[in-house]
């Protein structure tokens, strides 16, 4: 309007200018997803609580921890994921998995830091896989993660009281990168305590962007540094969720098994 009183003078063009409205944008809508550390910690409760065997139960709850301290797509990439991958990641000082290209949605190549907690609990599935064999190599196939999530022990979040899925806990990553875990500037300022760079890096997400890029030329030494930098004070696990407890009933499950089969 403001256009056409220019260009010729009439003065009902200003006069529609102040009683039409501005074109908006649409709106873009608040995200649903909100995950925090008290959603994670009461989905591993209930899973403690819960009625499943010894291994089984070790198994679930490490595998929530391994996507919720790393972000790895649930399906794309975890549930390819087998044990001698693990056994490698054990094996390495500090200790870091590799994702090949085949085993990621985006085939971007990168390396995923292992917490201490994670590779404490990882590390407990490994002691007893030749015991409690099953018919895959995939040491959490996605199938049985999601049945967990979606049928066996349904939780809801804390802040949304929407029920928590499997892919939920990449979010919860995510956000914790953004969000949660943050350090204050000498100026005041409040930034992420892990660079966006990193995070993407790790997540596999926004792969084209030159942060990522940088980080792709880094040494997996330097990767694991800063996540830890970010991470290291984060404990996921419940107070009432014991590991040691969880090996004392495997051993003795398996203790009795032996006695049966001879």
């Amino acid at each position: 309007m403001e256009w056409l009183y220019k260009r010729t003078g009439n003065e009902e063009y200003r006069k529609l200018k102040e009683i039409l409205e501005r074109p908006q944008k649409s709106c873009k809508k608040l995200n649903p997803i909100l995950i925090r550390e008290i959603d994670i910690r009461n989905k591993l409760t209930a899973v403690w609580r819960a009625n499943f065997k010894p291994y089984q139960k070790l198994r679930y709850i490490a595998g929530i921890l391994f996507v919720s301290y790393t972000g790895q797509r649930p399906d794309a990439t975890i549930g390819k994921l087998t044990f001698d991958e693990f056994r490698e990641v054990l094996s390495r000082n500090p200790p870091l998995l590799w994702i090949p290209e085949e085993k990621d949605k985006e085939r971007f190549p990168h390396w995923v830091p292992l917490h201490p907690v994670v590779v404490e609990w990882v590390r407990a599935v490994l002691e007893f896989e030749d015991i409690y064999a099953s018919r895959t190599d995939k040491i959490f196939p996605y199938a049985v993660m999601e049945d967990l999530f979606s049928k066996k022990i349904k939780v809801y979040a804390v802040h949304t009281g929407l029920k928590i899925t499997y892919s939920h806990l990449r979010k919860f990553f995510e956000q914790m990168c953004n969000n949660v875990l943050v350090v204050q500037l000498p100026d005041g300022r409040v930034v992420p305590a892990m660079h966006p760079g990193l995070r993407d890096y790790i997540m596999a997400h926004n792969i084209g962007s030159l942060d990522v890029q940088s980080y792709d030329g880094k040494l997996p030494s330097e990767i694991y540094e800063q996540y830890m930098m970010a991470w290291k004070d984060v404990n996921l696990v419940p107070e009432e969720v014991r590991l040691e407890t969880l090996i004392k009933q495997i051993e003795a499950t398996s203790h009795s098994m032996t006695r049966v089969s001879r």
